[in-house]
């Protein structure tokens, strides 16, 4: 479908795109009239599919408003791909940070955030190091850190603690439960919960254990 729009609302459909595929967080509508015009607003979402990316809803920091990211399908065909994944160690340190900073804190009630952008407790270089194994060492976690943090996956927070980065807000409702049922798998192999993931990743026809952020293309 070709939309045709005036010299004005194609540099207003742009902006809106630019400002999207780039912010650290929600953009809120009123910012931008692209995206405060229900009719240039789903010109931005056809241009944006046209692409292999999607509009989605989001809210941080009482900020609401929009946020690109990539489709469900085109990221499971870009990952299936090896196209933008994220290497194996940088794997392993993400999972650690999200394990330490979201899951752990949340299921110990220190927060009852439902976003992988936690403000608190972070954690450490140190602490990562402490729950690797011995083959997972400061020189390969250090550049790991500085790698992801490049990738806004993960951010510095107060005291140089680590956090989870804005690139996380990409993630749409679908990829975000499945990086969940990673982390079950990862953590709790032997669960109940762990069971009725893989039969129910088996009936998908998917593989039982996904390779935890593999799909965290900002």
């Amino acid at each position: 479908m070709t939309e045709i729009l005036s010299d004005r609302e194609e540099t207003l459909v742009k902006a809106a795109i630019a400002a999207l595929e780039t912010a650290d967080g929600p953009v809120p509508a009123e910012a931008l009239p692209a995206l405060a015009d229900d009719a240039l607003r789903a010109v931005v979402a056809r241009r944006l599919k046209s692409a292999g990316r999607t509009l989605l809803v989001r809210e941080y920091h009482a900020v609401s408003g929009y946020i690109s990211g990539y489709d469900d399908t085109v990221a499971e065909a870009l990952a299936a791909d090896g196209i933008g994944t994220l290497p194996e160690i940088d794997r392993a340190v993400l999972a650690i940070v999200l394990l330490r900073t979201v899951a752990i804190p949340r299921a110990g009630g220190k927060h009852r955030s439902t976003s992988w952008l936690s403000d608190g407790p972070g954690t450490s270089i140190t602490e990562i190091h402490t729950n690797t194994d011995d083959d997972l060492t400061y020189t390969l976690i250090r550049p790991a850190v500085r790698r992801l943090k490049a990738r806004r996956l993960l951010r510095t927070g107060h005291l140089g603690q680590i956090l989870p980065g804005p690139a996380l807000l990409r993630l749409t409702d679908a990829q975000s439960a499945r990086l969940w049922e990673d982390l079950v798998l990862v953590t709790l192999p032997d669960s109940l919960l762990a069971d009725v993931i893989r039969r129910q990743r088996e009936q998908q026809g998917t593989a039982p254990v996904s390779r935890p952020a593999e799909e965290l293309q900002p």
